[in-house]
């Protein structure tokens, strides 16, 4: 037995309609299949942009390939778009297509940042975001430096807080101790797990300390010895 959307599709495709005595009532039913069917499609469209704007990062699953597909189709357009505005002299900004100066950091409309346009031999100032040419020591257009200098290397002092510049210099100035600078936190912190505080004495005036990094004394700068040599 035929199924209901088969005769309804042949009576839309063959004209059987007219060869019954309910032709004018069946084309009317017609009609309203037909009006209802793009309603349906047109619901269908407001349904898939809803659920595009609510859900626009889903990338798993079927309905995520077809938001992909979509975010990447309205991409190519904005693209589109933009490339005739340049074509034809224009500027338009990415977010909402109004139009906006050559050299326009924002849009006056959304304030989108605005894309730059870098010509051969041009930077961008990290600071104000400006082309500049490349190789200036300062930005022509803030005066910020375009290149940072780095911070000079120091070797610091775990124990009382003396550094220097001199990356050569193994021990501390104020308190003996071994100096850190010249190798990474990671290092330091494993090496000073490893050693143990052990019990040190000057054998010129006596000073004492429990320590395993000083190597020298407080009070008179001679190099400290283990108590237990001492004893020997």
């Amino acid at each position: 037995m035929a199924h209901i959307d088969e005769v309804v599709k042949q009576v839309m495709e063959n004209g059987l309609a007219s060869k019954t005595p309910h032709a004018a009532e069946i084309k009317d039913l017609m009609e309203t299949i037909r009006t209802e069917k793009e309603r349906i499609t047109g619901e269908y469209t407001k349904i898939g942009e809803l659920y595009c704007k609510l859900h626009p990062k889903k990338t798993d699953g079927e309905i995520g390939a077809l938001v992909s597909g979509v975010a990447a189709s309205k991409k190519t357009i904005g693209e589109s778009k933009r490339k005739i505005g340049e074509l034809l002299g224009y500027n338009f900004c990415p977010e909402c297509g109004d139009q906006v100066d050559d050299d326009a950091l924002f849009c006056n409309n959304c304030g989108a940042k605005m894309p730059v346009k870098l010509m051969p031999g041009m930077v961008l100032c990290k600071h104000c975001n400006k082309a500049v040419r490349e190789g200036i020591r300062f930005c022509t257009n803030c005066g910020k430096p375009m290149i940072e200098e780095e911070a000079p290397k120091v070797k610091r002092c775990p124990s009382c807080g003396f550094e220097t510049e001199d990356m050569t210099k193994m021990f501390c100035d104020e308190c003996g101790r071994r100096l850190e600078g010249d190798e990474n936190e990671e290092e330091v912190k494993a090496k000073e797990e490893k050693k143990e505080p052990i019990q040190k004495v000057c054998t010129s005036c006596g000073f004492r300390i429990f320590d395993a990094e000083t190597m020298f004394c407080n009070d008179c700068g001679r190099r400290l010895v283990p108590e237990s040599e001492v004893n020997q």
